[in-house]
């Protein structure tokens, strides 16, 4: 199982560095139209904060993974030291002193093998860290596609508003003309006005809602605050066909969560074996070699010929442990262990089920959503045709000002709802391709 983990894990970091350097060949200054979907994207994959977090895990990662880390070297320690001590006897100083300088080697030999499961251990540690960086971008995409169809529709529902309160400020200056001329009440002209009026606080107040989307596009993207943002594009969505059973297939073996799950799992199986590992004897062996110096300074009182001569010594000894009784701290850690194992199988199979529940769920929303917007286009269409016939109506007397503000009210609702339907599909869209592992691909 650890071959395969590790091979849909580099497979993904694979396809994950492929869509970057694709997406960093685009430009990424903004043009006089504004920058598109795939600019901001490819912004966001080479600034968004987490996204950069990510990576630096990433890097931490491969830096722990050595065999050094996982304790398969030796240590060899540089050791220096100066004694010296001074004996008074019968009215005599004696003063002696030792210089010692020499190399110690620290290795254990065997343990069990618990370096090979510490360095096996550290390799799923950094598969994991790549895996969540690939869930990150995932989650970035989603988050950026998401935000320009937002920022897209609040621009389309401004000029909706903006539309809409021309019409209303058309209809105020006809009716005004009327009471000039004595054909139109004051009472008209002031339900005219209202309404012209509130129109004009709704265009104010989404002109705030605009800025704030876009400011959500500069967050994502990692842009300063102070750094001027234009989209490009309209507010229409291509929606593709899928294949339940194909989806079903592909969140089984392409969900970046149930990937990552695998790494959880084969993490806890690895500290299973490490702890059984403890049962093992341990041996372990230290050598040195130390030069051993009495300085003539420090030993006055040697006067024997090489008394004060360096000398070289040196030492190899080797150690062999077995714990033969510890309170049973062993086997409770190993029946630790295998809980913990079996609560880590028992979180995939939920995250499964989980995923296969969500995924049923967003693909007969995604259907829904996919007539809704068909629906939706044809009632503001016949809604923009009636609220145009109903302008020349009311100008010809047929209707009043209350049946022509209605008709308005309608075509700016129904509008609003084509509009947000188209939303509701992209998000039900990303969300597909995001749990099924393929948004990288889709755009890329």
């Amino acid at each position: 199982m650890k071959h395969i983990i590790r091979h849909k894990v580099k497979e993904s970091l694979a396809i994950l560095l492929i869509s970057f350097l694709s997406f960093s060949g685009l430009t990424a200054q903004e043009t006089k139209a504004g920058y598109t979907l795939d600019q901001l994207i490819s912004e966001a994959l080479k600034n968004n904060y987490d996204i950069r977090v990510s990576h630096t895990d990433l890097d931490i990662s491969e830096l722990r993974n050595t065999i050094g880390n996982a304790g398969m070297l030796p240590s060899l320690t540089w050791e220096s030291s100066f004694n010296n001590s001074l004996n008074t006897r019968y009215d005599n100083e004696d003063p002696t002193g030792l210089l010692q300088n020499g190399v110690r080697l620290n290795w254990v030999l065997f343990h069990g093998f618990s370096a090979h499961v510490r360095k096996d251990r550290l390799e799923t540690l950094e598969a994991l860290s790549g895996g969540n960086l690939a869930l990150v971008v995932e989650n970035t995409i989603q988050a950026v596609v998401l935000a320009y169809y937002r920022a897209l529709f609040e621009e389309e529902q401004r000029s909706l508003l903006r539309e809409v309160m021309q019409l209303s400020e058309d209809r105020l200056q006809y009716v005004e003309d009327g009471v000039s001329l004595g054909t139109t009440s004051s009472y008209d002209a002031l339900q005219a006005r209202s309404a012209w009026l509130t129109d004009k606080a709704a265009l104010l107040e989404q002109e705030v809602a605009v800025l704030t989307s876009v400011r959500e596009l500069k967050y994502l993207t990692g842009m300063q605050e102070n750094t001027d943002l234009s989209i490009s594009g309209d507010l229409s969505f291509q929606a593709s066909q899928f294949s339940l059973d194909q989806l079903l297939g592909l969140i089984e073996t392409n969900n970046q969560n149930i990937r990552n799950q695998y790494l959880n799992l084969s993490l806890l199986e690895k500290q299973r074996v490490l702890e059984q590992r403890s049962r093992y004897p341990r041996l372990s062996t230290n050598a040195g070699a130390t030069q051993n110096n009495h300085p003539d300074a420090f030993n006055p009182g040697n006067d024997l010929p090489g008394a004060t001569d360096g000398y070289l010594s040196y030492y190899a000894n080797f150690s062999l442990s077995f714990t033969l009784f510890d309170g049973d701290r062993v086997n409770r850690n190993i029946q630790i262990a295998r809980m913990e194992e079996a609560i880590g199988q028992t979180n995939l199979e939920e995250m499964k089920h989980r995923l296969q529940n969500r995924l049923l769920n967003l693909y007969d929303t995604y259907q829904v959503n996919r007539e809704l917007v068909e629906v939706g286009k044809e009632n503001m269409e016949t809604n923009r045709v009636n609220m145009q016939l109903s302008e020349e109506r009311f100008k010809a007397g047929a209707i009043n000002s209350f049946n022509f503000r209605d008709v308005q009210l309608s075509y700016l609702q129904t509008s609003l709802n084509y509009y947000r339907s188209i939303i509701n599909l992209v998000s039900t869209h990303t969300d597909l391709v995001r749990i099924t592992g393929g948004i990288i691909e889709e755009y890329e």
